[in-house]
């Protein structure tokens, strides 16, 4: 597995004793973008030969609450590639111990005509696979929901990733921006499904479920772009 020692910032501090899991997300989306970068398939090597990797979904689980002031360990590994999609597993140690752990689900598209193709065979082979021996690292889409709209917002520069699309790590903030402050949870689940533009207004919604919080963006014509369930299990 691809080892990484990440120094805690002052702006991932959700307070002085414990880290946004927000923040969370960044450090595993930054990871694995440096595990690719170490197999020779980093950010400027894929623009080159005209592919981008797109998220269909990622799941958390924290243990406890990832802490301030203490550095972390992330492990990342590709779990499966098959067809058009490849599944990536991160374990997150602190003071030797799991804090948290994630699956994220990932497709291939071809630049040239922005659909979903086949991973090329250098492309597999250029990464290991790591058998990860837990169901967790098993991903499963959350179910989508009705919710009440509380807020619009509209897209803005510093929330557009390298595909010029909504990051996902920022889209899966704003929907934790409409949770409760003091609200701890153990499992995200978050699916993404329409990519949404600079400029673009999305309706965040919120629907209170057992245990935790159902969020979702939609657009005004009710087509959702990115919706999660939150809960302290």
């Amino acid at each position: 597995m691809f080892k990484y020692n990440y120094e805690l910032r002052y702006g991932d501090y959700k307070d002085f004793d414990t880290v946004k899991p927000s923040a969370v997300l960044d450090i595993v989306q930054d990871i694995a973008i440096k595990h690719s970068d170490s197999c020779g398939y980093g950010l400027t090597k894929m623009r080159d030969i005209g592919y981008a990797w797109l998220i269909q979904g990622i799941k958390s689980h924290f243990e406890k609450p990832v802490k301030s002031l203490t550095d972390i360990t992330v492990y990342t590994a590709i779990k499966e590639m098959r067809g058009a999609t490849s599944e990536r597993g991160c374990i997150i140690e602190q003071n030797g111990e799991v804090v948290a752990k994630t699956v994220a689900n990932w497709f291939l598209i071809d630049c040239n005509t922005l659909r979903p193709c086949r991973i090329p065979k250098e492309i597999i082979e250029a990464y290991d696979v790591h058998n990860f021996n837990d169901d967790y690292f098993n991903y499963t889409k959350p179910k989508l929901k009705e919710a009440e709209c509380i807020n619009v917002i509209r897209v803005s520069n510093k929330e557009i990733d390298t595909n010029k699309h909504l990051n996902n790590q920022k889209s899966a903030e704003i929907l934790m921006d409409a949770l409760p402050f003091d609200f701890f949870f153990t499992d995200a689940n978050i699916l993404y499904k329409r990519a949404a533009y600079l400029g673009d207004e999305l309706e965040l919604c919120l629907k209170q479920i057992e245990n935790g919080y159902y969020a979702h963006l939609q657009t005004k014509e009710k087509e959702i772009c990115v919706a999660g369930t939150f809960i302290n299990a």
